[in-house]
């Protein structure tokens, strides 16, 4: 399934939710209305980010995130919803483990247990609205993402998946995309309405993770009214139990046992766009996934003509220790003709980074796997990651 059609299809299962009813006329047939939040699952997963910087030299620990809202066709519960994260008593968002200093974009989520849109609207993390306006941030098929309804579709906006910045406190500004050879390629129409790749379902905060139970809860309107007047999230310091309206899921961090240190990743180019990637992938991961980065509008060629935006490559490493993954020499952005282009083209600026993780991060995603529930947890019940620092290169001439 194309991601056109994956999206196309969101919408179409969330549109019942603005049917308006007929004047019951004899010629009309019966209609049936479904909202997609009643018969959509949330799922929730929580597990330790270790984050490495500064070429790998530096290493901070934070909460990893995983999260589905799924109906039972596998797509996206809804267009619109309030997402809140609510931790344990003694969770504080109060100080940066990457940096040391009080974290930044918090809004009114700083010096409290809780994550909410006082941080997850923040520019910082969200990036650039691609319209005329900044979507809200909701919990959709395969983590958090800013593309609420309430940007989009009324000034044409597409809504389109947009990754986060992270780690969220952090500033490694790491923009995790799926992109092929482990995605689909896309045609160059999503490309020009601000589609880079598919979501990989995490959201890590570096701020340090306790044990105790973690609670998501998405307030999603009975029908779809404005930004103003949406339902409310639980209060940070009321009761636990969700209110109508709104979807809840909890999960649990048991141990606070990370994951090794994930090692910057090295490309070695071939010299006709592509080569091979170098990983060291940490002990306790199942699998990673490298990120090649080609940033667009660098280099020479005509390869340029393809790449007016930043290209994201993803490879995938299955098991941990060192090995080797090829990165193809010509499945960059396609061209107006439907031809691929160069991977990176000569002298392009790139970036390599990667995530090991202790759970199917690549198995849960899209557009493949269209199950309700695809499993989010590793074998402790945790969702633990490893992130590396990001490598900055040019490619050969």
């Amino acid at each position: 399934m194309t991601t056109r059609l994956l999206w196309i299809a969101a919408f179409a299962a969330c549109s019942a939710l603005l049917t308006a009813c007929g004047n019951g006329g004899a010629s009309e047939p019966p209609q049936t209305v479904v909202d997609p939040a009643a018969s959509s699952k949330l799922q929730f997963a929580v597990g330790v980010a270790t984050i490495a910087s500064n070429g790998g030299q530096s290493i901070a620990y934070g909460l990893n995130t995983v999260l589905t809202l799924r109906q039972q066709d596998g797509l996206s519960g809804t267009l619109y919803n309030v997402p809140q994260i609510l931790g344990p008593s003694n969770f504080n968002v109060l100080t940066s483990t990457q940096t040391g200093n009080e974290v930044q974009s918090a809004g009114a989520d700083l010096g409290t247990n809780h994550i909410t849109w006082g941080t997850l609207n923040q520019l910082q993390w969200t990036g650039p609205p691609r319209g005329q306006k900044a979507s809200t941030t909701g919990a959709f098929g395969y983590g958090f993402c800013p593309c609420n309804s309430d940007s989009g579709p009324q000034n044409g906006t597409a809504a389109l998946y947009q990754a986060f910045n992270l780690p969220v406190y952090g500033n490694n500004e790491e923009l995790f995309y799926g992109g092929p050879p482990a995605f689909p390629n896309f045609d160059p129409s999503l490309e020009a309405l601000g589609f880079l790749g598919y979501s990989l379902g995490f959201s890590d905060f570096a701020v340090a993770p306790v044990i105790g139970t973690y609670r998501l809860y998405a307030a999603v309107p009975p029908a779809y009214t404005t930004p103003q007047n949406p339902i409310p999230t639980p209060g940070p310091d009321g009761t636990p139990t969700p209110g109508p309206g709104v979807l809840a899921a909890s999960a649990q961090v048991t141990h606070i046992v990370p994951l090794p240190a994930f090692k910057t990743p090295a490309l070695i180019a071939d010299g006709n766009g592509g080569g091979t990637v170098d990983v060291v992938v940490p002990k306790g991961a199942t699998e990673a996934l490298v990120i090649v980065r080609a940033r667009g509008n660098s280099g020479s060629g005509i390869c340029l003509q393809a790449h007016t935006f930043d290209a994201y490559y993803t490879l995938v490493a299955k098991h941990a220790g060192r090995q080797t993954v090829s990165l193809a020499d010509d499945i960059g952005p396609k061209t107006q003709s439907n031809q691929p282009s160069a991977t990176i083209c000569p002298g392009g600026s790139y970036q390599v980074y990667a995530v090991a993780a202790n759970y199917p991060v690549y198995e849960a995603s899209y557009p493949n796997n269209l199950s309700q529930l695809p499993v989010i947890r590793g074998s402790n019940g945790q969702a633990d990651i490893s992130t590396s620092d990001l490598l900055q290169g040019t490619y050969p001439q």
